[in-house]
């Protein structure tokens, strides 16, 4: 994806005043000179953990999902940088790819899996900080899975327009929060938003859709704002989740023997 624009950009000196600088943006826009990747770590609760883990990621790997992406795992979790478009649709297909494995290789056991998706640089070994031609992404597709999945999300827009002090008692010109409520009206409409928690979102649906939502959000606010981050802790067969529902049955089913 190639844009040239021209910007006009406040620049906070040491002591936080501004300038303004005038230059022209990177012509390549690409996935990795805006530094798109993820981080996740991957816990199937069971005995058989390491075989769960290394099976899953050799099934997404068999399916194709690495291509595009370059992976690098420590013995904390695993970065996956996109570095061919549509980066943040390979991202999250990936990911779909390894938690559905997982699931099913622990016979739709409880796995949990927790990742943070950024763009923008800042933490990024490799990209350019001179990218300001922002590209705008469609909509993520996802084959339905199957899977159903609760997530808690969270999103961060961290270098939202005209965010640096102005230097007055008002603090922060930019406003991130109108980005964060954008997103999640947008998680509402498509009904994958179903509560709100301490500092997340509480999604439940498919695990594509759910996987989804926090991309396309991710990926809206990154036409607009240089740096985001979103995070997701996703859970899948959790015993807690099935207890819910079937107190929720039992209730259900007392109340209305109740009112015949």
């Amino acid at each position: 994806m190639s844009t040239t624009t021209t910007e006009r950009r406040p620049v906070p000196d040491a002591t936080g005043a501004t300038s303004t600088t005038t230059g022209t943006a990177s012509t390549d826009a690409t996935p990795q000179t805006l530094g798109i990747g993820m981080r996740f770590s991957l816990h199937p609760h069971t005995d058989r953990f390491v075989e769960v883990i290394l099976g899953a990621l050799d099934d997404a790997a068999a399916a194709g999902l690495t291509d595009g992406l370059v992976l690098e795992t420590d013995d904390v979790s695993t970065y996956v940088g996109a570095r061919e478009t549509p980066a943040e649709e390979r991202l999250v297909a990936y990911l779909a790819g390894i938690l559905t494995a997982a699931h099913r290789r622990t016979g739709g056991g409880h796995v949990v899996a927790h990742a943070l998706l950024s763009r923008g640089c800042p933490g990024e070994v490799t990209c350019d900080l001179t990218v300001t031609g922002l590209p705008t992404t469609p909509p993520v597709r996802l084959a339905p899975t199957g899977v159903p999945a609760v997530a808690q999300w969270s999103l961060y827009p961290l270098l939202d327009e005209g965010g640096v002090h102005s230097g007055s008692a008002d603090g922060p010109v930019g406003d991130h929060m109108v980005h964060i409520e954008a997103a999640i009206a947008a998680a509402r409409d498509r009904g994958t938003a179903t509560g709100a928690a301490h500092y997340a979102t509480r999604l439940s649906g498919d695990l594509a859709d759910v996987l989804a939502t926090a991309a396309d959000a991710w990926a809206q606010v990154g036409a607009h704002v240089p740096h985001v981050v979103t995070h997701l802790t996703v859970s899948l067969g959790s015993p807690t989740t099935t207890a819910a529902s079937t107190t929720a049955t039992t209730t259900t089913t007392t109340t209305t023997g109740a009112d015949r």
